[in-house]
């Protein structure tokens, strides 16, 4: 399915998820009900592969409720077109579904994808790429990004594929816990794997580049967050690579309206359940500001297309690290005309011309700065 209409499916769904919170604000203040979303048994069962549903929701109010539902099935109604689209991978070795928290938790598994050739020669030498896969902080599991992580294992990484709890599982800070204590279980069984510890970053698209990039904050500034209290481990991150992600948190500081007509509908229902506990915890002069938060991460390879609904977030972010002196690579890819890429494209179509020249060049960019 062309990308562009998995980037138009995803902007109806937020004009989608804005009529919902108008029709639950006036059912609310009339006392009538309203329609919930509706999703057929076949299709729970078949999305269940790659997400929750609905199993999670029970208890939110309504107008949550039902926009996260809205978000999910429009989400996986896109994405159903392409997860069957796996390629052969019999070069690629597979350990799945470990967990990194033993708690009997979908979301806290990871898969480990590496080279055949490099089990065969059991060196341990191989660098890594930790992926955090996106779905606006509410949806998917680390099964979304089977391609892209076959795809950078075919380039000479380790890949850790990791799922995390969304929302309402949990809030932006426990999701940032998810994943640090994802790196944890990594740096203590790196042995056990052909990989360098000494040699590991961090990818992530969309809401997962988010994570990925505060992930590399919170390690490099100290001052961010009381990691001691709140439970982070020290991770050892050389490097970053981000798709298209939301970056720009500033706007949840503090109560002041969001008028950005860019920003996502679902986020703005969930910005305070969502970024909150986060924002307290945080050193709000380092949030205030990309620059701020930017100025002692190690070095990052950025993607995004000129018709990425969210192609700024890379922008500003690109413009924050030439402003700290950040070693960085940009890539904006303008689509022929005609044609589109849009959101998170090699992410989710990592078999285009476009996309496999960006994993190329990631990887060039990772092995001379790594």
């Amino acid at each position: 399915m062309p990308e562009h209409c998995i980037r138009l499916q995803r902007n109806s769904a937020g004009y989608k998820l804005a009529a919902i919170q108008s029709e639950n604000d006036e059912a609310n203040a009339t006392g009538r009900t309203t329609m919930s979303v509706e999703i057929s048994a076949e299709n729970r069962q078949e999305y269940q592969a790659w997400t929750p549903v609905e199993e999670d929701l029970e208890g939110l109010p309504k107008n949550i409720h039902d926009a996260i539902l809205q978000m999910r099935v429009d989400c996986s109604t896109t994405d159903r077109n392409r997860m069957p689209y796996y390629g052969a991978d019999d070069d690629i070795d597979k350990f799945t579904n470990i967990p990194y928290i033993d708690d009997g938790t979908r979301a806290h598994q990871l898969d480990i994808y590496i080279p055949h050739d490099a089990i065969m020669l059991a060196v341990h030498n191989l660098p890594v790429y930790i992926d955090v896969h996106g779905g606006g902080f509410v949806y998917g599991y680390k099964e979304l990004n089977r391609n892209f992580c076959i795809a950078l294992a075919r380039r000479g990484f380790a890949v850790i594929s990791i799922s995390y709890r969304v929302y309402p599982q949990a809030d932006f800070l426990g999701q940032l816990q998810d994943v640090n204590a994802a790196i944890g279980w990594l740096q203590n069984h790196a042995d056990e794997y052909p990989i360098d510890p000494n040699r590991m970053g961090i990818t992530g698209d969309s809401a997962g580049g988010c994570l990925s990039l505060y992930t590399l904050a919170i390690q490099s500034d100290p001052e961010l967050l009381d990691q001691e209290k709140l439970g982070f481990k020290q991770t050892n991150l050389r490097f970053g690579a981000l798709v298209s992600g939301k970056f720009n948190l500033s706007e949840y500081v503090d109560d002041t309206p969001i008028i950005d007509g860019n920003e996502p509908d679902l986020l703005r229902i969930l910005a305070k359940p969502l970024f909150g506990r986060f924002i307290d915890a945080a050193e709000c002069s380092k949030i205030y500001s990309l620059r701020n938060l930017t100025g002692k991460l190690p070095p990052l390879f950025l993607t995004t297309s000129s018709d990425d609904f969210i192609q700024y977030e890379s922008l500003a972010l690109a413009d924050a690290l030439a402003r700290n002196h950040v070693d960085f690579e940009l890539h904006d890819i303008r689509p022929a005309k005609g044609e589109a890429l849009g959101h998170i494209f090699p992410v989710g179509l990592p078999w285009l011309e476009e996309s496999e020249y960006v994993l190329d060049r990631l990887k060039t960019f990772t092995y001379e700065v790594m």
